[in-house]
């Protein structure tokens, strides 16, 4: 859920002296991924109450009946919330709470049998789900500014000796989340082959990666970890090489494909954090609206050097996180909507179109400049899903000047992508802006 999602959701559970209360959410659920995504919810209003004190609650069952009825009409699925106002840590499911399920279950099952509705608990320090009637737990994550698993699980994947002076910086906690996050790398170029190795100096253990290019002599002066003999080979295998040169025991999936691809482009709702890489508006337009489309936070960088009569004029990068609650590239107007249109087609349609005109033409690149926005990203990174206090989650480098300042920006209330008019929490019942199958390369 989002970050606003939850906090709406605790304040209106645990506002009411100390007596137990519930809500009704509803969830888009992308069953290949196990994943729900909680796109509303409603408190339950006091004339519904059959019974409420302090330590149980009971509801009427019209309450009940309008649940199903919702979730039918609009494709949902239901999660039963109830607040343990209580609690001390994380909140556990009481055998109340068992004994309230097993008597919803049998009746959602006949009404919604294609469904899999959620309990959750809310208490002062977190919240707790579960499949409702089963017991099977479902972790939790809170999606904003930051990103936090309430669940608080650790992982056997930590080398403690390897990174001691991380953990030393951010926890082991810091370090648990690092090495158990589901990341995707869109892009294994300049920018994105920096941040793979760094991903896997961090300690990041499952990365995919995705590019459909090779490598060519002019990326040598900036693809870290290639050389000569590498000349032809798929960038995502140099990719894999660099990663397991700084971490031999990673599980890397490397993808030669194109991520506004629709068959690419849907594998983004499965993962845990993207980092955006490429110089293409066309996958930002694509990977930036999945952010918020299924709650995935994705940092994306920019880099440019612009020369005019032989000399530099400009040297800018850009880093800009794109999470529930933070501007979208719409809104800053990241993004070039002929630019889009031009790269969703394919080189004989682009040859064929009478509105799109010449080609673009290879920009100047430097690594030095990539490793600069690569180090910002990663270190926004560590400020989103460890205890790093780095709090920006926009940045600009001006690279003539010497300079990185935070930027400002503000969402539109309307946003398409980034708001609850828009996208947002939308899971698979929205599309993304792919390219057409027709436009497509056999």
């Amino acid at each position: 859920m989002s970050s606003e999602t939850y906090s709406a959701l605790s304040a209106s559970l645990l506002d009411a002296d100390g007596l137990e209360s519930c809500a009704i959410g509803f969830a888009s659920h992308d069953q290949a991924n196990e994943r729900w995504l909680l796109s509303e919810f409603e408190a339950v209003p006091a004339d519904a109450y059959l019974h409420r004190d302090a330590v149980s609650v009971s509801l009427k069952p019209h309450v009940l009946v309008d649940v199903v009825n919702r979730a039918r009409r609009n494709g949902l699925t239901p999660v039963v919330i109830h607040s343990h106002p209580q609690a001390v840590g994380l909140p556990i499911f009481s055998a109340v709470d068992d004994a309230g399920e097993a008597e919803m279950k049998p009746y959602l099952d006949r009404r919604l049998p294609d469904i899999h509705p959620l309990a959750m608990v809310v208490g002062p320090e977190g919240c707790s789900a579960r499949e409702l009637g089963t017991g099977a737990s479902v972790p939790i994550w809170q999606v904003g500014t930051e990103l936090r698993r309430f669940d608080g699980a650790e992982s056997d994947d930590v080398v403690a000796h390897r990174h001691d002076r991380q953990i030393r910086a951010f926890g082991r906690a810091g370090q648990t989340i690092i090495s158990t996050l589901r990341i995707l790398v869109i892009g294994a170029g300049g920018t994105g082959s920096v941040t793979i190795q760094q991903l896997a100096y961090l300690g990041a253990c499952d990365i995919t990666i995705i590019d459909p290019d090779n490598v060519e002599e002019t990326n040598l002066n900036r693809l870290v970890g290639a050389g000569p003999d590498d000349i032809g080979s798929p960038k995502v295998e140099i990719a894999r090489r660099a990663v397991h040169l700084a971490n031999p025991s990673a599980k890397v999936e490397t993808i030669i494909g194109d991520i506004v691809d629709e068959a690419m482009a849907d594998m983004i709702a499965g993962f845990d954090f993207v980092f955006l890489c490429t110089d293409s508006h066309a996958s930002r337009a694509v990977a930036g609206q999945a952010a918020y489309q299924f709650l995935v936070p994705t940092i994306d960088m920019g880099v440019s050097i612009t020369v005019s009569d032989g000399k530099i004029t400009h040297i800018t990068g850009r880093v800009q996180m794109l999470s529930p609650g933070l501007p979208c590239l719409s809104c800053t107007g990241a993004l070039d909507g002929s630019e889009i249109r031009r790269e969703m087609l394919t080189p004989e349609q682009r040859n064929a179109d009478p509105y799109v005109q010449g080609h673009r033409e290879p920009q100047p690149a430097v690594v030095s400049l990539n490793s600069t926005m690569a180090s910002l990203a990663m270190t926004m990174f560590m400020g989103a899903v460890t205890a790093v206090p780095a709090q920006a989650r926009f940045q600009m480098y001006d690279g003539i000047r010497g300079s990185v300042r935070n930027a400002t920006a503000t969402r539109r209330p309307a946003c398409i992508v980034c708001s609850r008019e828009g996208a947002l929490t939308q899971g698979l019942r929205w599309p993304l802006p792919v390219r057409p199958k027709a436009a497509r390369h056999d």
